[in-house]
């Protein structure tokens, strides 16, 4: 694994807690919670109004941009490797997530052994399958835009992170790679999941309405990206070096 000269296992340590462990668990449990979240509640579509302007964003949009600050703190503390391992780890978990929402909806009816129990009714059933079914669509359409967007995202900071090397420049390699990576994203989920459901006037608006709202949370996340990187590394909380 790609991971920084300074990083040694005795930084992570088994008989007590220390900043840095605590800070790459909280990320991983940021991404983990982001996209799961970002999966099951992509089904709702809200308008945004920017004055004259309205663009329309599924409601997942603001936790799945939270994935990418996950991502950036770990990459620019621990390395590529990790953020890889993280990035594939979620990949799994979005797998993981479509089974039990098939498992969910349908077990009865191709498991002899299992039925309905208490008082559930054929209403709250069907009720309960055509929500999560247009989950499964927009967890399968997470599931191909996050694999290649997440990807794009590490592979891009830590090329801006050799190339400016010494430079001070974690806020430019954050916003960029981000940035990039979204665009790539929304336009590929959005696509997959909505062709066919909404009128391409709607996906148009839609996926601006998604790089619009994910540009906005990589511009505002920078100063976090600070916050946790000189958490972890014992720095002043207002060092902007690096």
């Amino acid at each position: 694994m790609d991971t920084p000269p300074h990083t040694t296992a005795r930084d992570m340590p088994t008989d007590r807690v220390t900043r840095r462990a605590f800070i790459l668990f909280f990320c991983t449990g940021l991404f983990m919670v982001s996209l799961v979240l970002a999966a099951i509640t992509a089904v709702k579509i809200q308008a945004f109004h920017f004055g004259p302007l309205t663009v329309l964003v599924p409601a997942g949009t603001l936790a799945f941009g939270l994935t990418y600050l996950a991502t950036d703190v770990i990459s620019e503390v621990w390395g590529r490797g990790y953020a890889l391992c993280v990035v594939v780890t979620g990949v799994l978990m979005r797998v993981l997530i479509l089974i039990l929402l098939l498992y969910a909806m349908y077990a009865e009816d191709v498991i002899p052994f299992i039925t309905v129990g208490g008082n559930w009714s054929e209403t709250q059933q069907d009720a309960f399958v055509q929500v999560f079914a247009s989950g499964n669509r927009t967890n399968f359409a997470g599931m191909v835009a996050f694999g290649v967007s997440a990807l794009a995202d590490v592979l891009i900071f830590h090329h801006l992170r050799e190339r400016d090397a010494g430079k001070n420049r974690l806020w430019l390699r954050n916003n960029i790679s981000t940035m990039a990576s979204q665009i790539v994203n929304s336009t590929i989920f959005i696509s997959v999941a909505f062709a066919g459901l909404q009128t391409w006037p709607v996906i148009g608006s839609l996926i601006l309405g998604q790089v619009l709202v994910k540009l906005m949370v990589a511009a505002f996340d920078t100063p976090v990206v600070y916050l946790l990187r000189n958490i972890a590394e014992g720095r002043k909380l207002t060092d902007f070096r690096g």
